[in-house]
């Protein structure tokens, strides 16, 4: 595979992980939510990734460049 394609997977795959850490970090954290027992997943989900993108987006990319960094960095010296 591509050099260039291995690293933008790698960075998609890391973005994805780092975005659902840092939306759940962020919201537990920082600010404890007390759910309501009649609250879904769905309204957890929503509160915790949807309403909050604009703020945790770019904690996450920047934490996302760190693992894709290592890995490409990694995988150069062995290839």
């Amino acid at each position: 595979m591509n050099k260039l394609i291995k690293a933008i997977l790698t960075f998609i795959i890391s973005l994805f992980v780092t975005y659902l850490i840092v939306g759940y970090i962020a919201n537990n954290v920082f600010a404890h939510i007390r759910w309501d027992e009649s609250a879904t997943s769905l309204d957890k989900f929503r509160e915790y990734y949807i309403r909050t993108f604009s703020v945790n987006i770019i904690p996450t990319l920047i934490l996302a460049i760190i693992p894709t960094a290592l890995i490409m960095r990694s995988n150069g010296k062995s290839a």
